[in-house]
C-alpha cells in the first residue's frame, strides 16, 4: 500500500498528507508524505496537527449524543425548547423544526448567498451577531434565503449554519462553552491533543494549507493566519461559528475518535452510537449525498462496499475518515494542498483511488 500511496500523492503534486488505516482496537497503517510546511522543509507526520474542515460535524454530533443519552435533550422534539427562542421557517410557521433535522440538514435553514448574506454574511467574522439576528424575521441579519422554500424535514440541502445551530445547543443543554464541553467529554477521555481553538493545542506542528495554481503551492493558512483569525469567545449559546469544519487534530488523534464508532466504547453506550448510524435521510442530495445517519454520511458508492464517515474541504486541504463497523476497519485522510481534481460525483480523484487501495487491502481480510 505505501508504494502505490506515494505514487498516488506524487501524480497529484500534494504538499504533503497523512493516513492511517485502524481497526477497533489498533492501528494497522499509518503513512505519511511530503510536508506540513513546504518553506521550513517541515516533514509531514502521523502527529502533524491539520484542520479536518467538515469531519469536524460528526465531533459535534457525537457532542449532542452524550447530552441525549443522559436524557437532557430529545433529538425529535421542537428545537426551541434548547434555543432561547422560538425557532420556525417563516414560510412554515406551524411546522416544529427539530434536532434531527439539523443533522440529517432537512431542518430548510441555509446557509445563505455565499459570502453575501446571511449566515455565510456572518461566519469568519468577530461581528457581534447571535442566532436571532440571523433567524428571526425581525433580525439585524435576517434574509428570506436562510429559510428554503421546501417543508422542515423534506428537503436535504448541506448546511454549515446547521451544524453551527447545534454547537449552541449544546451551550444552552449543558452549560458549558462547546470547545469546553467537547474537550471534557471527548478529547480529554481519549487523551487528544486536538481543538476547535487552535491556542488550545500544545503540539506545534500546525499544517500550512495551500492551494494549488499553476504548478504551484500558494500559501492559504497557516499557523499564524489561524491564531490570529481565531473566533473570540461569545456569550453561551451564541457560538455558532467554528463548529461545522474547525476542529484541528492529528490523524492519528482523529483515528481514536473513529474507533469509538467502531467499538464498544466507555464514553458512550452502543444504542447511541447504532442510532447515529441509522438512516435517517435517503434521497438525491449534493455531490456524494444519497443517505445520511445523524450528522454522518452513508456511502454506497465504492462497489456497494458500505463506509459511514464525512469528508472535508476547505481552504486547499482535502480530507475524508470512513469506516465500517461490521468489517471492523477505517481509515482516516488528509492533504494539506495540491493537485487534486474533482469527479462528477463530488469526490476528488486522489480520494477515490486512496480509498479504493484501501478497500481493495483491507475489505476481505476484515470480519
Amino acid at each position: 500500500m505505501k508504494d502505490k500511496f506515494i505514487e498516488i500523492n506524487k501524480k497529484a503534486a500534494l504538499a504533503g498528507s497523512s493516513l492511517i488505516v485502524s481497526s477497533k482496537d489498533e492501528i494497522l497503517e499509518e503513512l505519511n508524505y511530503g510536508y506540513s510546511d513546504l518553506d521550513l522543509n517541515k516533514k509531514v507526520t502521523s502527529n502533524t496537527v491539520f484542520r479536518i474542515a467538515s469531519i469536524s460535524k460528526m465531533i459535534v454530533a457525537l457532542g449532542i449524543m452524550k447530552l441525549y443519552e443522559e436524557g437532557l435533550l430529545d433529538i425529535d422534539k421542537d428545537i426551541s425548547e434548547y434555543l432561547n427562542f422560538n425557532l420556525r421557517n417563516p414560510k412554515y410557521p406551524d411546522k416544529v423544526i427539530t434536532i434531527k433535522m439539523l443533522m440529517t440538514q432537512t431542518s430548510s435553514i441555509t446557509d445563505g448567498k455565499e459570502y453575501t448574506t446571511g449566515y455565510n454574511l456572518i461566519n469568519g467574522t468577530n461581528k457581534d451577531v447571535n442566532l436571532e439576528d440571523l433567524l428571526l424575521q425581525d433580525g439585524k441579519y435576517f434574509v428570506d434565503e436562510t429559510f428554503d422554500d421546501n417543508i422542515p424535514g423534506s428537503k436535504f440541502i448541506y448546511s454549515n449554519f446547521n451544524c453551527g445551530i447545534l454547537a449552541c445547543v449544546i451551550e444552552n443543554v449543558s452549560n458549558k462553552i462547546f470547545t469546553d464541553y467537547i474537550k471534557e467529554v471527548l478529547l480529554t477521555p481519549l487523551n487528544i491533543d486536538g481543538s476547535f481553538r487552535v491556542s488550545d493545542i500544545k503540539n506545534d506542528d500546525i499544517a500550512t494549507l495551500y492551494y494549488y495554481k499553476d504548478g504551484k503551492h500558494i500559501v492559504s493558512r497557516t499557523k499564524e493566519n489561524f491564531l490570529k483569525n481565531e473566533y473570540k469567545i461569545f456569550p453561551l449559546g451564541q457560538n455558532f461559528r467554528g463548529p461545522a469544519g474547525g476542529l484541528f487534530i492529528s490523524m492519528k488523534d482523529l483515528s481514536k475518535i473513529m474507533r469509538v464508532f467502531m467499538k464498544e466504547s466507555k464514553l458512550f453506550k452502543k444504542s447511541t452510537i447504532d442510532l447515529m448510524l441509522e438512516t435517517h435521510w435517503q434521497g438525491i442530495g449534493d455531490g456524494e449525498y444519497r443517505a445520511k445517519g445523524l450528522q454522518i454520511m452513508i456511502l454506497d458508492y465504492f462497489d456497494n462496499k458500505r463506509l459511514f464517515g464525512h469528508f472535508g474541504d476547505a481552504y486547499g486541504a482535502k480530507s475524508f475518515m470512513l469506516f465500517n463497523p461490521v468489517k471492523n476497519i477505517g481509515i482516516c485522510y488528509i492533504t494539506n494542498g495540491g493537485g487534486f481534481k474533482y469527479q462528477d460525483f463530488g469526490i476528488c480523484d486522489i480520494h477515490e483511488d486512496l480509498i479504493n487501495l484501501f478497500l481493495d487491502k483491507y475489505w476481505s481480510s476484515n470480519a
